[in-house]
């Protein structure tokens, strides 16, 4: 790397950036790495307060020889060459129409990003705002803000690909930290809101709220957090202060939207009047605590935590169910919940009535007991060479009409569901 530390007036088009002068949590940017790639990046850097940058000749231009141009019609041709592709360090912004806003600029997305990229980008920074939280220091809205645009463009542009990334992530990871709880639950929490038919401004709240739904452990003893769901007594007393504590960490932010503190407070309300920590009803609850809320139960169904495993995703789905029919969250939401995951989530092990077996890699809203999957071994149990991508949902070309007979555990049947979700290398049905 070929680094140099120069003044932001001569920050030019063409340019990689790799430093500011400003910490990453008082600008809008999800990181300090990419390309500069228009002006108004550059605006939006000096509104911020930067004044000294750090670029990677090695990566982008050097700072010109001869004078710097100042017509902008100049600017734009002075930078010629593309940008290299951005790597796992770099941002995930790229060049937005000319009328873009501020939030939508830091949030557009390069289209050669796969979802590991981002989620790996994304897991950096929300690490990076929990090690702040620790040290006392709240996240900006801005910051938070570009997380989730950056996470909402893609579950906009590929909803399956980040679900598969979820069950790809859950299967990596023995432990799930509240980072990753965090980001999981932000994702999943924008596929629900996205599926509600909630605006974008409102989803962009959702995930906001949901990123930051547990910041309030960060001031609980970190070995009590550890074991949360295994305390009793005093220690499950003093856990349910999360939701308040949050609120009084992010509150010393300013700015932060109410909904987003609502959020924090309420997730852990249930309708039924039985959750904490005000024991509120259905009709005194935000509508996106719901979401987060109920998005919240099922991650923590689906991740390891300490000594106790993770449930199967169809097992925690029925559980939902159940959840529906005490009155702890409304069946409407269990249904769109439901929806949005399918009866049998992304990364299930499935037999199919016609003794093959199958991982589901896809869900079809609206014919949930019918999802898209990869078919692994035959009915004799011989593993298959190309595993062969079925959509059950689909009309039958003369084949016989498969459709799931159980589902499987992955454990016992000694299946290593990640290889599967892995492998793009499919025959058609």
């Amino acid at each position: 790397m070929a680094t140099k530390q120069i003044p932001i007036d001569q920050l030019i088009l063409g340019m990689y950036l790799v430093g500011m002068d400003v910490p990453w949590y008082r600008t809008p940017f999800l990181s300090h790495k990419f390309p500069i790639k228009d002006l108004d990046t550059i605006q939006l850097m000096k509104r911020h307060g930067i004044r000294m940058v750090t670029i990677d000749t090695s990566k982008g231009l050097d700072v010109p020889s001869c004078p710097r141009p100042t017509n902008p019609d100049t600017l734009e041709r002075h930078a010629q060459p593309e940008p290299p592709p951005l790597d796992s360090g770099a941002s995930v912004e790229s060049a937005p129409p000319a009328n873009t806003s501020a939030a939508g600029r830091v949030a557009t997305r390069d289209a050669g990003q796969p979802p590991s990229v981002i989620y790996a980008q994304a897991q950096e920074a929300v690490e990076r705002i929990f090690t702040d939280l620790e040290r006392g220091i709240p996240p900006s809205p801005e910051a938070t803000k570009a997380i989730v645009s950056t996470v909402l463009e893609h579950v906009l542009s590929d909803q399956a690909a980040m679900a598969t990334q979820l069950a790809i992530q859950k299967i990596k990871q023995f432990d799930r930290s509240l980072t990753t709880h965090a980001l999981d639950t932000c994702i999943l929490s924008l596929i629900v809101a996205l599926e509600s038919g909630l605006d974008q401004p409102t989803q962009e709240l959702v995930g906001m709220g949901a990123l930051l739904h547990d910041t309030g452990y960060v001031r609980l003893p970190r070995n009590l957090v550890r074991k949360r769901d295994e305390c009793t007594g005093q220690d499950k007393t003093l856990l349910e202060q999360h939701c308040k504590l949050g609120v009084a960490v992010l509150a010393e932010q300013p700015g932060m939207p109410e909904d987003v503190l609502r959020i924090v407070k309420e997730h852990h309300e249930w309708s039924n009047g039985s959750g904490f920590p005000a024991a509120l009803q259905h009709d005194q609850t935000s509508q996106l605590a719901q979401i987060v809320g109920i998005v919240d139960f099922y991650d923590g169904m689906v991740s390891r935590r300490g000594t106790r495993p993770s449930m199967m995703p169809h097992d925690a789905v029925r559980q939902l169910f159940l959840a529906g029919e005490r009155g702890q969250f409304e069946k409407a939401l269990v249904e769109l919940m439901i929806r949005s995951i399918g009866v049998y989530p992304v990364g299930s092990l499935v037999r199919l009535n016609t003794g093959e077996q199958a991982v589901v890699v896809g869900v079809n809203p609206q014919q949930r007991l019918k999802p898209l999957v990869k078919i692994t071994t035959d009915p004799q149990g011989g593993s298959y060479p190309t595993p062969i991508e079925v959509d059950l949902a689909a009309p039958s070309t003369g084949h016989t009409v498969r459709s799931v007979l159980r589902v499987l555990d992955p454990a016992r049947e000694r299946v290593n569901i990640g290889i599967h979700l892995n492998n793009s290398d499919l025959r058609a049905a």
